[in-house]
């Protein structure tokens, strides 16, 4: 996730806070040094809210990331590996290196973080019912904490996927079926609908009931949809290039330009092939890659006198791949990283192909109508 800063590991595994973090933990702040705390523990110093209002939100955000190493050990213990942990403004994810191998995994792993967050609503609010007296800001402040997990827990079992009610959802239906991919593109479908009934509901508080809390409600929706679909998509693209190499997707008829060229003959390229970049080869060197986009940076009077050269992104800039990588990497890694191409290499430096985000979607395109999914 883009803008988050390491904050470390914790039994291996990086844990990072996104910069819309910040946000959420001053909203939190403020809310119960200025609002909740007052109210619920009368007569203390603004002082003492403030701190008071700080450690809770920290104990909640805690919650959060104990509710995401709930999912993580499980997922480890399933034999996925996670990636790393971020905290942003909704909450938490842990990201896995892979997708579950069976719906009987992803139930086990999906289920772990409402019930982490369960078993902390339990234990604070028996905290704070049986031992801690009410009205005292210690108290109240774990009573916050029990309250915020129990939320959690009940919020995420909604079944919108990506949420982890939409996962066990998914789970549940691929038992069933048999299918990952019918059961995510079911589960993203019922998410969707959802979502739009979420943001249904909040245009409706803002202009029926005047409340502008109805835009968080309109925002949740608007990023549960979005999410729904990006993970659609990514599933695509796995469950498209599985098991399959650059070398059955790249394209091999490569069509070079010699840095010495001139922008003039490098229009006539663009114009011939219809391409949206080209490799710069002289001899058997790759020099790199030029693209449409570059040339459009140079005033066209200086086209005639400008070579390639001066205006190709270099080898060591390009991303590079070898034949023998696997598809489904590569192009989650092209698209994480917003690369629309990459040349394609054997370890003796020798220029095989091309492979473009352009490719990809068109051979998932062919799959479709093909009907394999």
């Amino acid at each position: 996730m883009s803008g988050s800063i390491q904050l470390g590991h914790i039994k291996g595994i990086p844990i990072e806070i996104n910069i819309s973090w910040l946000l959420i933990f001053f909203l939190f702040s403020i809310s119960l040094a200025q609002g909740y705390l007052p109210i619920r523990a009368e007569g203390l110093s603004s002082q003492t809210y403030w701190i008071a209002g700080i450690i809770t939100t920290l104990l909640v955000f805690a919650s959060v990331l104990t509710h995401e190493f709930g999912h993580s050990l499980v997922a480890i213990n399933e034999g996925i590996p996670i990636k790393k942990i971020t905290l942003f403004i909704f909450g938490g994810v842990a990201q896995m290196e892979a997708e579950p191998k069976d719906p009987s995994s992803e139930f086990k792993i999906t289920a772990a973080g409402p019930l982490t967050s369960l078993l902390i609503a339990v234990a604070t609010g028996a905290l704070y019912y049986l031992i801690l007296p009410a009205g005292q800001i210690i108290g109240e402040s774990i009573f916050f904490v029990a309250r915020v997990n129990l939320i959690m827990a009940v919020f995420n079992l909604v079944p919108a996927f990506p949420l982890d009610g939409g996962r066990l959802f998914r789970s549940i239906i691929w038992f069933f079926n048999k299918n990952m991919l019918k059961a995510t593109r079911i589960a993203v479908f019922v998410g969707s609908a959802l979502s739009f009934i979420a943001i249904a509901l909040g245009f409706m508080i803002i202009f029926f009931q005047e409340d502008f809390w109805g835009i968080w409600l309109i925002f949740v929706g608007w990023m549960i949809y979005h999410a729904g679909q990006t993970s659609y998509s990514q599933l695509v693209f796995k469950e498209t290039f599985s098991g399959m190499k650059v070398s059955e997707v790249m394209s091999t008829d490569l069509h070079t330009i010699s840095p010495d060229a001139t922008l003039d003959e490098l229009v006539d390229y663009f114009l011939r092939y219809k391409y949206g970049a080209f490799p710069v080869v002289y001899g058997s060197t790759t020099h790199g890659l030029v693209t449409l986009q570059s040339m459009k940076e140079v005033p066209r009077e200086e086209w005639p006198n400008t070579t390639v050269a001066h205006i190709l992104t270099p080898l060591k800039e390009t991303m590079v791949l070898e034949p023998t990588d696997d598809a489904a990497d590569v192009m989650m890694k092209m698209a994480s990283q917003n690369t629309g191409r990459a040349l394609v290499m054997e370890k003796n430096g020798e220029l095989v192909g091309l492979l473009s985000r352009t490719d990809m979607m068109r051979f998932i395109q062919m799959h479709m109508v093909l009907g394999e999914y």
